[in-house]
């Protein structure tokens, strides 16, 4: 029998385990690094799993590893903790027991995968050819939980990498990979106009800095358009402005805040120079002060191709050609398995989870997401068969 029949025929068995593993989690949703009844959850499976683990990486993170015939290749898996402040609309047995709190993003599922597949090679770890490495990482959602986990030496030894997302626009049975850029990276973008105040009705008197911010929120709008290769992706939106004491004085400060989304750091580095040319000679233009900040959070997203790869061929063996989705657009969204994908090779991949004659449609991030949980079993079977083939990329 094939190594990958012997991890695999008898997956479906597990299967409810899994679902409860993850009904237990979605019940007990908790924010960034503060995880405690996530935690207990986890550890208690990896000890009935007798599965070694430690606690307290990159603050609330966990990795457990499973020892291997080959001591020199690790490959490492990754499912985030965290949950969403989001009041759940869902009614079932295991709806979110701490109100204003929600697994919105599906990493509940993640871990119950993860979870998944540390069952089912530990109880057939005689035949598992090489180290595997099962990280838990806090705090995706917010300040991001990938760095610290590194800085902890979680990547030690780890030769490969791969994680998954749940992806409701895409139906249970179908996996969608990306060559390439997958996620996009963010950087806060806050600018301040400074004018001078006066009355309404003697504008000349006074420096006008809303009109200023309008006209260097209209420019902004052309850079995009003129400065980045047509062929390249990029966002620069503004949501919030403030700025003004009442409706006849003449404004003295704005305020405008946004975020700008890239898929390279040589681009991110041309609109940021761009943009604060034009803050601030725009600024100067109108006789007013303009000054810019910027706040870099999380880089974007390459993934490795040849373990993008991998991915494909496992699942088109497994699902077929039909239902293996080669995304052709990056996702402008951000995602700090970003980070990981810098220090070691791998890849991120999109688990289907959309089942309409469920009722299962809701976005991600939304009061009413779920997921299909036949979508798990999948999740679980990819990933092991990333582990054995990468193994033998490595040997």
């Amino acid at each position: 029998m094939e190594i990958q029949n012997i991890f695999l025929k008898d997956s479906e068995k597990y299967l409810p385990w899994v679902i409860n593993i993850r009904h237990e989690l979605h019940k007990y949703p908790e924010l960034d690094f503060n995880l405690p009844e996530t935690i207990k959850i986890i550890t208690t499976s990896l000890k009935e799993l007798n599965i070694p683990f430690k606690t307290g990486i990159g603050k609330s993170g966990i990795i457990a590893e499973l020892k291997g015939k080959n001591k020199n290749i690790t490959i490492a898996l990754r499912a985030d903790m965290d949950a969403l402040p989001i009041i759940e609309k869902n009614k079932c047995p295991y709806t979110s027991k701490f109100h204003g709190n929600m697994h919105a993003c599906g990493h509940d599922a993640h871990m119950a995968v993860l979870l998944g597949v540390a069952k089912i090679l530990s109880e057939n770890k005689e035949y598992l050819p090489c180290n595997v490495k099962f990280l838990f990482q806090p705090a995706e959602e917010t300040t991001g939980g990938a760095l610290p986990m590194i800085n902890d030496n979680c990547l030690k030894d780890v030769s490969a990498i791969f994680g998954l997302h749940m992806d409701p626009s895409l139906e249970t049975g179908k996996i969608g990979i990306k060559y390439g850029a997958m996620n996009a990276s963010s950087t806060r973008i806050k600018f301040k106009i400074t004018g001078k105040s006066c009355h309404g009705a003697y504008p000349s008197k006074g420096v006008d800095a809303i009109v200023t911010a309008a006209q260097v929120i209209s420019s902004i709008q052309s850079i995009i358009s003129r400065n980045i290769d047509s062929r390249d992706s990029a966002v620069i939106t503004f949501g919030q402005i403030s700025g003004g004491e009442t409706e006849n004085i003449i404004a003295q400060e704005v305020t405008c805040i946004g975020t700008m989304r890239t898929i390279s750091n040589h681009t991110k580095e041309v609109l940021k120079k761009r943009l604060e040319d034009m803050v601030k000679m725009i600024s100067n233009a109108y006789g007013a002060k303009g000054e810019i900040l910027f706040k870099d959070s999380y880089n974007a997203l390459i993934n490795h191709d040849e373990y993008v790869n991998i991915i494909k061929e496992n699942s088109e063996n497994l699902l077929g050609k039909e239902n293996t989705i080669i995304k052709a657009l990056t996702d402008m969204g951000v995602e700090d398995f970003a980070y990981y994908l810098e220090k070691v090779p791998g890849a991120f991949f999109h688990l289907g989870t959309k089942n309409k004659e469920k009722g299962i449609t809701a976005p991600l991030h939304s009061e009413n997401f779920s997921i299909d949980e036949d979508s798990l079993l999948i999740g679980i079977k990819i990933q092991i068969l990333n582990i054995l083939s990468t193994y033998k990329k490595l040997k």
